[in-house]
């Protein structure tokens, strides 16, 4: 039996009983997490989602520190893009998830509403280069603006088959 403080050193005098397999054998108490809400489709980390589907291929990302139409900017194969997330766990009557990609524009001559004094416009072209669409079903989809102009929602059915991605 070693006696307590005891410390075995290499030929070289380095410390190396953390190295001893009797105590990395032992198992590790933890008390419970404090995050026990379950995931949430089309949540707030729609952004945190796309990023990360062009990071893991190689393209880097931007975030605007200022308002801006777009949510962020990626290098692709054709350049700088700019990107609307867009979540959604919406499904219509018909099965197929719905999406909105209008924005608020504020517009003091819009009767106050339950926006207030905002109004509903579809992006244009100025504003952003695609959407990446995040369903609560699974599929992600990257939808060029060229495909929806003047669209301020989306059914996502076999027209949009072509856009849909691997997650």
């Amino acid at each position: 039996m070693r006696a307590p403080g005891w410390i075995r050193t290499s030929g070289l005098g380095l410390d190396t009983s953390h190295f001893d397999r009797r105590r990395s054998h032992r198992v590790v108490e933890s008390p419970p997490l404090p995050f026990g809400h379950q995931p949430k489709p089309g949540s707030s980390s729609g952004l945190s989602i796309a990023a990360r589907w062009f990071l893991d291929r190689g393209y880097n990302v931007s975030v605007p520190l200022e308002p801006a139409p777009y949510d962020l900017i990626t290098e692709s194969d054709r350049g700088l893009m700019r990107v609307q997330v867009k979540t959604t766990s919406k499904v219509g009557r018909n099965g197929r998830c719905v999406v909105r990609i209008a924005r608020k524009l504020y517009d003091p001559t819009v009767p106050k509403n339950a926006l207030g004094s905002y109004r509903m416009v579809p992006y244009e072209a100025t504003d952003v280069d695609l959407f990446f669409v995040i369903t609560a079903a699974g599929p992600i989809y990257l939808v060029p603006i060229e495909s929806v102009t003047g669209s301020i929602s989306l059914v996502l059915d076999e027209k949009y088959r072509a856009f849909a991605v691997d997650g």
